[in-house]
């Protein structure tokens, strides 16, 4: 009896364990890599133009990694609707939000940038 507890409590653990503490962080990971290979092509050349255009509209009030968080997320919905098969990781990574809250005119300015932004 003491064992078969044991073995329900170990497989409750891991189930918590992976399922809802790894799996997730993996898949979140692996869509992050997989939308940079698609936008940035050119590398830090692209990222420093993004981030100065954040900068710019949102005057500094978020860090870096932040910004290039909120712009993979807003041109991945993008890429999401003309692309038909997207893989899995990509659509969980962008159903996850972000930590970033635009004002109105905020996000007009970034939407503008991001929809003319090619890449």
């Amino acid at each position: 009896m003491k064992t078969a507890i044991i073995v329900l409590v170990s497989c409750v653990f891991f189930y918590f364990l992976v399922i809802r503490l790894l799996f997730p962080l993996i898949m979140s990971f692996m869509g992050k890599i997989y939308l940079r290979k698609k936008l940035f092509h050119s590398g830090n050349m692209q990222k420093t133009e993004i981030l100065e255009k954040f900068h710019e509209i949102t005057e500094n009030k978020y860090n870096d990694k932040q910004a290039i968080d909120y712009f993979m997320k807003e041109k991945g919905l993008q890429f999401l609707l003309v692309t038909p098969n997207a893989p899995l990781i990509l659509k969980y990574y962008l159903s996850n939000s972000t930590k970033v809250n635009l004002t109105f005119f905020e996000k007009v300015k970034f939407h503008e940038f991001v929809i003319k932004y090619k890449h």
